[in-house]
This record gives C-alpha cells, structure tokens and sequence, in this order.
C-alpha cells in the first residue's frame, strides 16, 4: 500500500466516524444521557473529519453546534490552519 492509499483510506475511516460521532452526539442531546465531549468532536475534525463535521453541523438536518460560538470559533481554526497547510504544500509540491 502506498502513502497515497494509505492517507484516502485514513480520511475516509475518520470521516466515517466523525459523521456518525457528530450524529449520535445530536441524538441523545436533551435525553439526560452522556453527551460526546466537545473537543472530542474538534479532534475529530482536526485529526481529518473536517468534511464529515461540516456537513453535520450544516448540511444534515438537524444541524448540530451551529449556535454554540466558541464551538464553531475553534471549528472555524482548525478549517483555517487545515487549509494552510494544504495551500502551503501545494506550493511546496509546485516547484521543480
């Protein structure tokens, strides 16, 4: 197995189980039961469930920690410096 495969089975795995995690996490919400710690839920997203979190919080129905703002300010950073890191080893990647 190359890295290349390696790193699409990884993001697919923790997508997964980031969108699943986000789910359960917004089904037992208001049922007095445990709820999955919120920085559970970043490192998630920071570990390569970005994708899975976004359309959990946005896309599905219900959404889930879209109101909670110190919650979506630490999403919102891990979106950036994710986003940093790609945009910089695309430049790196670019030259000869």
């Amino acid at each position: 197995m190359t890295l290349f495969e390696g790193a699409i089975i990884w993001l697919l795995a923790i997508n997964i189980i980031t969108v699943v995690t986000y789910r359960y996490d917004k089904n037992i919400a208001g049922s007095g039961r445990r709820r999955v710690p919120e920085r559970r839920l970043l490192l998630l997203a920071l570990i390569g469930g970005t994708p899975a979190a976004y359309i959990a919080m946005f896309l599905m129905r219900p959404r889930h920690k879209t109101r909670k703002f110190p919650f979506l300010l630490f999403f919102g950073g891990i979106v950036v410096v994710q986003l940093g890191l790609i945009w910089l080893y695309w430049q790196l990647g670019q030259r000869p």
